[in-house]
């Protein structure tokens, strides 16, 4: 049963909550429970009086804690913006700035403190490992895959498989790292560091992939 505690008085003349910002401010408490407390312990009362709201608030946003879940999951996996209009006309830059900001955005603490969560619960809690990768599956395309496909269209790479392809890809030059990250075993990698290992996997990855120019 929902709990009846009232939300704090509005002042005269205050204009109400948008929707969208109340649910900001939910996730933003509910990320900070779960990974403070972990899936299992969070408790929505808690949530609720981070975000300054009711519980019955809290309700009419998001059913159920797996669904609150869901929604920090996609807050925080949100698709990384690549600014690589200069580098529209060189594939081999296009993909290093790709990698270059897709590692900055997977390598930061709180990307790492989310899959370490889903790693640690995710057996145990069937609905938290189906949230998580529920969002992932629904992200479509990596911008990654995206700028490979458009490659394959224009008859530029030779690849069957675009999707695998871009997994590839990520994985070479990025793998170790984030893996070493996860478990603990390692810093996260310098920028120069990720620039490096982005360069190096584009380099095997076209040597393999690119079609020749033809005249």
């Amino acid at each position: 049963m929902l709990d009846q505690v009232a939300e704090p008085p509005r002042r005269p003349g205050r204009e109400p909550m948008p929707a969208a910002e109340r649910s900001r401010l939910l996730i933003e408490a509910a990320e900070q429970v779960f990974l403070r407390d972990g899936y299992a312990d969070a408790n929505l009362d808690e949530v609720a009086r981070l975000a300054g709201m009711s519980k019955r608030t809290l309700y009419q946003h998001f059913a159920s804690k797996a669904a609150l879940f869901e929604a920090c999951i996609a807050a925080a996996l949100a698709p990384v913006h690549v600014d690589h209009a200069a580098e529209e006309h060189d594939l081999a830059e296009s993909l290093v700035a790709i990698l270059r900001a897709t590692g900055a955005h997977l390598l930061s603490a709180r990307q790492v403190a989310i899959f370490r969560l889903v790693i640690a619960e995710g057996a145990r809690t069937p609905e938290l490992a189906e949230a998580f990768h529920r969002v992932i599956v629904s992200k479509g395309a990596s911008t990654l895959q995206r700028r490979i496909e458009r490659e394959m269209r224009r008859g530029r790479l030779r690849l069957p498989d675009a999707e695998a392809a871009a997994k590839m890809l990520f994985g070479m030059a990025l793998g170790s790292a984030h893996i070493k990250l996860l478990l603990g075993l390692k810093a996260a990698p310098e920028p120069q560091e990720v620039e490096r290992l982005s360069r190096l996997a584009v380099d095997v990855f076209l040597a393999g992939a690119r079609l020749p120019a033809t005249v």
